[in-house]
């Protein structure tokens, strides 16, 4: 009842439909764990470039944040992507590989992004299904829709 991780999200789908803050680490394009986070972290644009250009620490870790917003149910938004100097594309990949599978177990319609890193390029996240969105605003917003159904799960191939 209590667990904080878990590291195959098909064999606990009832903790992911649970938890509205998670964390996905990969490592060496694997599945680590999923993490339950209690609270949304809340990430500043100034933080991102400083990390970016000063702070980006020298591992093969790759991790995603997500949350489901308060009162949207239907939602998923992609709060931060962090990687080590070491993290390959394979990891990057399988992270939001794992994270269109949470949406398929929490029955989410969409995940928005405000991308806001340059090296996450428009291209790869066509690529990967991803449009762009709210383009009245400022900076980088991106939407992945789940309407028509959700891709091949697919998420064995990370798993650990």
């Amino acid at each position: 009842m209590f667990s904080r991780s878990i590291t195959n999200p098909q064999q606990r789908p009832d903790l992911i439909r649970r938890w509205r803050c998670g964390r996905i680490v990969m490592q060496a394009g694997k599945l680590v764990r999923i993490e339950r986070r209690w609270i949304c972290g809340s990430v500043s644009m100034a933080q991102v470039w400083w990390q970016s250009r000063y702070g980006r620490p020298d591992d093969d870790l790759c991790w995603l944040d997500y949350h489901q917003p308060l009162g949207m149910p239907g939602f998923l938004t992609l709060d931060y992507v962090r990687s080590g100097r070491r993290a390959g594309y394979r990891s990057f990949v399988g992270a939001c590989h794992v994270l269109h599978e949470i949406a398929r177990l929490r029955g989410a319609s969409a995940i928005v992004a405000h991308v806001s890193n340059g090296s996450i390029s428009d291209r790869f996240l066509q690529r990967m299904g991803w449009e762009r969105h709210l383009q009245h605003w400022s900076g980088r917003h991106w939407i992945r829709r789940f309407y028509d159904g959700y891709p091949q799960a697919g998420v064995e191939r990370y798993l650990a």
